[in-house]
């Protein structure tokens, strides 16, 4: 007979008056053990999972802590990359992108960053528990009423375009936005009311709570309605400081007290000096070809074909810049500089590709995100010395740095042809007084 049957077969019996029981063998085996590991000649099934539950109800409470607010930024920081990925990807053009879109930046990626911020808060002891609490739970309908307002602003502008009429949810956009600011100020104004003094009475506190929060909801809802930018960098920032939250004595105590490190050759000023007035003479032409290019090159077609001719030109010569570059940075950036360099000549590479293939060309779009890409993952290599984790948590945590960090990338190889020239002059102010510092003077 199965264990489950004998003891069901058992505990019937031994629900019976003691009198009518058979025999005393009888009584101890209904006194076996019961499927939650005690014994008991008492009660009945209900009375034990009654207790059962009882017990998971009675456990520790939930307390924030340092998992959670890696967690919560980890989870900000993908949904505001999954949005970045369908704003420059070829996909946005599909009816379903637009929604994910506005769903992944619009409130996955902020209400996770804002309670990454509030544990983060919490555990440095700079928010009470129920404010803590109360911010938490009230940033969800202030991020939902955002953007819902956000939803209704985009039906409203598609409704206009077709000259049907308005829905009402289309025609309730303003009302949307007044809810949701109302929201995120009662939201924000309650941490802001425990962050100011305590010395200040009630009024006081409450009225400058309110004056501050109601433009920070302001700014923070018109954030939301911008490309992914703003939010990937702060979810960048939110993840490096939770990793860091807890672990920084931690990492001090356990760090070698005698730490060898490797000597790093300091490049000549003078040879510093010297390619970079030479890269900066050469980026200059690069820049005035870009600009001017189709008014006086008889090899060009019009003012288009002569930005792509100076941006890719532009883009070859700052190869030759990031190598003095990262031999200078060295001594502070640390032993990843020379694959940060690597990836910035390569991205540079890609770049002027790019612009070799022409405005149109079905393939200079996707050169240029892998140039961004390149350009992300070579600005996060140096700053993965700030990462706490272990080896696979840090490179995990870098992976997710490049990723954001290439919409800063974009921008960078954009423009590297109008950059390089800067980068030069910088160069060359930094070897006239490395050069000055190190040479000797003379007495008469």
């Amino acid at each position: 007979m199965p264990k489950f049957a004998r003891w069901m077969k058992f505990r019937l019996y031994a629900s019976r008056p003691l009198e009518h029981k058979g025999s005393y063998l009888a009584f101890r085996l209904a006194c076996e053990p019961l499927p939650f590991g005690r014994r008991s000649i008492g009660g009945g099934f209900r009375q034990k999972v009654r207790r059962y539950v009882g017990s998971i109800a009675q456990a520790r409470r939930f307390s924030a802590t340092r998992g959670w607010a890696v967690g919560c930024a980890a989870a900000s920081l993908l949904a505001f990359l999954g949005g970045m990925v369908l704003f420059f990807s070829n996909t946005f053009h599909l009816p379903w992108t637009g929604s994910a879109h506005l769903v992944l930046t619009g409130f996955v990626g902020p209400l996770t960053a804002s309670l990454a911020a509030v544990v983060l808060l919490r555990l440095n002891g700079r928010l009470p528990a129920g404010v803590a609490r109360f911010t938490a739970v009230g940033a969800v309908p202030a991020w939902a009423l955002a953007v819902t307002a956000a939803a209704s602003w985009s039906v409203g502008f598609d409704e206009a375009d077709m000259n049907q009429g308005f829905s009402w949810f289309g025609s309730s956009t303003l009302l949307f936005m007044i809810l949701g600011w109302i929201a995120g100020t009662a939201c924000l104004a309650v941490p802001l009311d425990a962050l100011l003094a305590s010395r200040r009475s009630l009024p006081i506190r409450v009225t400058l709570a309110v004056l501050l929060a109601a433009p920070m909801a302001l700014a923070l809802g018109a954030l939301m309605l911008m490309p992914p930018m703003m939010g990937t960098l702060g979810a960048v920032v939110l993840l490096i400081v939770a990793l860091r939250q807890g672990r920084s004595a931690a990492a001090v105590a356990a760090a070698p007290t005698h730490v060898i490190r490797r000597q790093v050759v300091a490049p000549s000023p003078r040879a510093v000096g010297g390619v970079a007035l030479a890269l900066l003479v050469v980026g200059l032409a690069c820049a005035v070809f870009a600009v001017t290019g189709s008014t006086w090159a008889p090899m060009v077609t019009d003012s288009t074909h002569a930005m792509n001719l100076g941006l890719a030109y532009g883009a070859f010569a700052s190869i030759p810049l990031l190598i003095p570059a990262g031999r200078v940075l060295a001594p502070r950036l640390g032993s990843t500089t020379p694959w940060a360099v690597l990836l910035g000549c390569a991205s540079m590479a890609v770049q002027g590709f790019a612009q070799f293939l022409g405005a149109g060309h079905a393939s200079q779009w996707n050169a240029i995100l892998v140039a961004a890409t390149l350009m992300g993952f070579a600005i996060a290599l140096p700053l993965g010395r700030q990462v706490v984790a272990g080896r696979f948590g840090r490179i995990a945590v870098v992976a997710l740095m490049g990723l954001a960090a290439s919409v800063v990338g974009l921008q960078l190889v954009a423009m590297s042809a109008f950059l390089a020239p800067v980068g030069s002059a910088v160069l060359l102010i930094w070897s006239r007084k490395a050069g000055s510092v190190r040479q000797p003077r003379l007495n008469s």
